[in-house]
C-alpha cells in the first residue's frame, strides 16, 4: 500500500513516514506543494495525508484539482482546527477522513486501515510471495521452501523493498535513501554488507540466488517462473 504525504514540519514528518513504514506502508514524502500535486496527479497512491494549513497554498485548490482529475483516491487530512462547523463543511465536501493536531501515529494507522478496509482495498497484503520465497510483514519473517531465515531488520527491510519492486533495477543510492535515509553513496559501503549477509541466509541450502547485481551499482530481484 502506498502513501503519499505532504508535511512542512520537520519534526513531526519523520516521525510519520518512519512509523508508517514500520507498518508496512511504502511512503512518498513532498515538503511542498508543487511538488506534492505533480507526484499525485503523474502516480498511483493509496491514500493522500497532508496538513490543511501549509503556507502559500490553500488544501481546497489542491483537492479540488485531484477530484477534478477524476482521481479517487481517499484524502485524509491534519488539521489543528477544533471548529467543528469548519471541520463538518470540509470534510462533506472532500475529506474521507481528519485527525486534530496532536494525534498519535496509532490513531492514524487505525484511520487509514479503517479507509482502505472500507474501500475494499485493504484485503491487507500481510504476505508477498514470489516463487519459493515469502514474507511475512506482519511478524517480519521470511520462510523459503520449508526454511525459515532469520534476517536482521535491515536485511529484511532490504529483501522487502526488492520483492515489492521484484523485477525492477533498484540502484543503491536508492536502497540507501529509503532504509537509511541517505542520499549519496558515501556509505554504499553499508549496503554491501548488508547485501553480503543477507544473500548468504537467503541462499542457504538453495542453489538460486533470486538477487541479481549489476555492474556492482544496481540491484534486482528477479521473479522467476517455477
Amino acid at each position: 500500500m502506498k502513501i503519499l504525504i505532504i508535511e512542512d514540519d520537520y519534526i513531526i514528518w519523520p516521525n510519520i513516514k518512519e512509523y508508517l513504514e514500520e507498518n508496512n506502508f511504502i511512503v512518498t514524502l513532498k515538503n511542498d506543494w508543487e511538488s506534492w500535486e505533480k507526484e499525485a496527479l503523474t502516480n498511483k497512491y493509496d491514500i493522500f495525508l497532508f496538513d490543511v494549513m501549509l503556507p502559500n497554498k490553500w488544501w481546497f485548490d489542491v483537492a479540488k484539482t485531484i477530484r477534478e482529475e477524476k482521481i479517487d483516491t481517499p484524502i485524509i487530512f491534519l488539521t489543528a482546527k477544533e471548529d467543528i462547523e469548519s471541520i463538518e463543511k470540509w470534510f462533506t465536501i472532500w475529506w474521507d477522513d481528519y485527525l486534530t493536531k496532536p494525534f498519535k501515529l496509532k490513531e492514524l494507522l487505525l484511520r487509514i486501515r479503517s479507509i482502505l478496509k472500507r474501500i475494499n482495498k485493504s484485503d491487507f497484503i500481510n504476505k508477498i510471495k514470489i516463487w519459493e520465497i515469502i514474507l511475512y510483514l506482519d511478524l517480519k519473517e521470511v520462510i523459503r521452501s520449508w526454511k525459515k531465515i532469520e534476517l536482521t531488520p535491515k536485511e529484511f527491510q532490504i529483501i522487502e523493498y526488492l520483492m515489492k519492486n521484484k523485477n525492477k533495477v533498484v540502484p543503491k543510492k536508492e536502497l540507501l535513501e529509503y532504509i537509511w535515509w541517505i542520499n549519496n553513496d558515501i556509505r554504499s559501503d553499508v549496503i554491501r554488507s548488508h547485501m553480503q549477509t543477507l544473500r548468504a541466509k537467503l541462499n542457504n541450502w538453495f542453489d538460486n540466488d533470486p538477487i541479481k547485481t549489476i555492474r556492482g551499482i544496481w540491484f534486482k530481484f528477479e521473479e522467476n517462473e517455477k
